[in-house]
């Protein structure tokens, strides 16, 4: 019932354009959620990420390559579907600036070789991705009441699980907490004892207590989408089922109030331990916190099994925000799991919806948990997403949110004007590619290659720009005191939108 990208292309509103691509052809099977067009070159901003962006190519034709490759950067960062550039006039070929960036990040731009009224192509397919829409939702409730009628008729947890066999053609396992089935439907997908491996999982939650996880193992035609709105449709009636002969544990609540201390841990260390005790933690092993936020928290498809894989854990959540704390048994390689947990999450958190994900750093007990969660949670008060999730190493961005907290903002201010007043004066073409350039430098620990490589120049090139830069510092910062300072500036300014002429 999704639309991917591949088959947009092929859909005759589309397809009188003479549709090519010319960048990302590995990623035509991305979903688009909608088709929007627009000659506003800063447009990434607005956007919530999947759609389809038209454009006639105008406000391209009069861009720098410099911030034509900005353009597809920050389309491709905001999880964009495609950018369908039509040539013609205006546009005689797409930048080759563009489809270099584009190229490096896997990003797919399609040329448009006709010219097709934007206006009629983005009502016919918006029009079926609104069909589409609506069969979810008569889908979604047909199935909530078939699943109450089995409630309001005695059936148990194992009949719901039938029933949801039954509607999706997927086999189905209902797991516990320590990850083993409570039930499960008959047909099995696997060999030996189910795992989470390559399921669609969700969360069920009983008197706000997560206790469960529902997994659907889908076949290789599978419409993914509506097993996600099964397994959400399916965890309140399962939850009710739950309560009936599996009501929460001293285990389950010991959990969530774990997390829920978790930002206090200082104070309440003795309190901290004995949770710990209770939910089987080990007291000396390496935790941290994660830290979620966004408009809802009631889904988090597929999160206990990620979780699950990198050790054990503890989750409360609220209508807005949930926490984790992750235990980490394996001391040696702590650091390397925090790493694979970091990149597990991201990966799934591109197919959710207005989420951040803070991960705290690595603490080496539970009594120092506040130093790890409040860093999670401070990360989350500063941003804000729209479009698929976003996670933040809240390691890595301790000192500037620190910074720029409303205590020390005016501090952080005259830390970016003292470093970059001579920068952020020159003219706005040459400054943004001059900040950008010396912010590279500096992100690749001040070598010159793999610089050129991020910025995809020419060596020559590179050493023109730094030449300009360190002109206008007063000389090169490699290897001095100063080059902390500036590189913190540089992040300052993204995070207190500082630009053009100082303050």
């Amino acid at each position: 019932m999704s639309l991917t990208l591949a088959a947009a292309l092929r859909r005759p509103s589309l397809a009188e354009a003479d549709p090519i691509v010319r960048t990302g052809a590995g990623a035509l099977d991305r979903r688009v959620r909608w088709i929007h067009s627009t000659e506003v070159i800063e447009i990434a901003p607005l956007l919530r990420g999947g759609e389809l962006l038209l454009t006639g190519g105008e406000m391209l034709a009069k861009a720098s390559p410099f911030e034509q490759r900005r353009y597809v950067r920050e389309l491709a960062e905001r999880q964009v579907a495609a950018v369908a550039i039509e040539t013609g006039p205006h546009l005689p070929v797409i930048p080759a600036a563009l489809l270099e960036e584009a190229d490096a990040m896997g990003f797919p731009v399609v040329e448009l070789r006709r010219v097709v009224p934007f206006v009629g192509v983005a009502e016919s397919l918006n029009a079926e991705l609104v069909n589409d829409s609506v069969k979810r939702l008569e889908y979604g409730g047909d199935l909530a009441r078939a699943l109450s009628a089995i409630l309001g008729d005695g059936g148990d947890v194992q009949a719901l699980l039938d029933e949801l066999r039954v509607r999706t053609g997927a086999s189905v396992v209902l797991f516990d907490r320590a990850g083993d089935p409570i039930a499960q439907t008959s047909e099995a997908a696997w060999e030996g004892s189910p795992t989470l491996t390559g399921a669609v999982t969700s969360r069920i939650a009983v008197r706000g207590t997560p206790t469960a996880t529902l997994a659907f193992y889908p076949g290789p035609d599978a419409d993914l989408d509506l097993l996600a709105i099964a397994g959400e449709r399916a965890g309140e009636a399962l939850a009710l089922a739950l309560l009936r002969v599996r009501p929460p544990s001293a285990r389950d609540f010991a959990a969530s109030e774990l997390a829920r201390l978790a930002a206090r841990s200082d104070e309440h260390r003795g309190r901290i331990d004995r949770l710990g005790e209770i939910i089987g933690f080990a007291r000396n092993a390496p935790a941290l916190g994660i830290a979620i936020g966004g408009s809802t928290i009631s889904g988090l498809h597929g999160l206990d099994g990620l979780l699950w894989r990198h050790g054990s854990v503890a989750i409360d959540t609220a209508a807005s925000q949930a926490r984790v704390v992750l235990s980490i048994r394996q001391l040696p390689q702590a650091g390397e799991i925090r790493a694979r947990l970091i990149a597990d999450l991201e990966e799934w958190a591109r197919h959710q919806s207005d989420l951040v994900v803070a991960v705290g750093p690595l603490v080496p007990s539970l009594r120092l948990l506040s130093a790890s969660m409040g860093a999670a949670e401070s990360c989350l008060e500063r941003r804000a997403t729209r479009g698929p999730g976003v996670v933040v190493d809240a390691s890595a961005t301790m000192a500037v949110d620190w910074l720029c907290s409303d205590a020390l903002r005016t501090q952080a201010q005259r830390l970016v004007q003292g470093q970059l007043a001579m920068l952020l004066a020159a003219p706005r073409a040459e400054r943004d590619v001059l900040l950008d350039t010396l912010e590279a430098y500096l992100d690749h620990g001040c070598h010159k290659t793999r610089t050129a490589q991020a910025l995809h120049l020419q060596r020559q090139s590179l050493y023109g720009r730094l030449e300009r830069v360190f002109r206008l510092l007063g000389g090169d910062p490699t290897g001095t005191d100063r080059a902390l300072a500036l590189h913190l500036a540089l992040k300052l300014r993204h995070a207190l939108r500082l630009g053009g002429e100082p303050a």
